[in-house]
């Protein structure tokens, strides 16, 4: 029957798409879903070793999303003291490409007078974070990119409760940034920031 042969299509297109994803976590979830489609398509055309194989399949990414979701990451940072440094050159160099997909403007040589953090997830460097305090008891941020592998909340959940938190210590009081990418945007709203009544391109958020 014709709608067997669709249930057959979708799990092949989410076989397919799970391995176009660099993400390792979407990558999962999906290949997970793709494999539960062919479970059913294998029972209804009672293909058993379509069945079995994909069966194994989805309890392997169910397995591996579970250590995902229930490691321990050790968060710290690398405070960088200036924009010239070795290090910081060539990871931005290296992400250069999709640092613009997301921040356009964004230009390491004007990067003077400000904090300049790389993020550091088991010691391994996935995200770099740029601010500098304004007046009016603000904090700029000017960039906050994290590599396409390690993109979840958990670097984004420590940087706002050790590191920024470190600002409302010394008396500044909302953090603000501003974007035009539609990602960055619905980013910035699941991290709690309100977007400006006035000008939808700035996002605040106290500390």
């Amino acid at each position: 029957m014709f709608w067997i042969e669709i249930i057959g299509y979708i799990g092949s297109f989410l076989v397919a798409l799970s391995l176009m994803m660099r993400n390792i976590l979407k990558l999962r979830i999906i290949n997970m879903s793709g494999a539960f489609i062919f479970v059913i398509y294998g029972l209804i055309i009672a293909a058993y070793p379509i069945f079995m194989v994909n069966l194994i399949i989805m309890f392997v990414n169910m397995y591996f999303l579970l250590e995902i979701f229930t490691k321990k990451d050790y968060f710290t940072v690398l405070d960088i003291e200036s924009n010239t440094s070795p290090f910081l050159i060539k990871f931005i160099e290296y992400y250069q490409k999709d640092i613009k997909k997301v921040f356009p403007d964004f230009e390491l040589s004007r990067m003077t007078d400000t904090n300049i953090l790389i993020i550091l997830r088991n010691m391994i460097p996935v995200g770099i974070f740029i601010s500098r305090p304004t007046v009016s008891n603000q904090v700029e941020i000017l960039i906050d990119y994290i590599i396409p592998d390690y993109r979840d909340f958990k670097n984004s959940i420590f940087l706002h409760s050790e590191e920024i938190s470190k600002y409302k210590d010394e008396g500044y009081q909302t953090l603000i940034t501003s974007t035009k990418n539609g990602m960055h945007r619905n980013y910035l709203l699941k991290m709690g920031y309100e977007q400006d009544s006035e000008d939808e391109t700035i996002f605040k958020k106290k500390i």
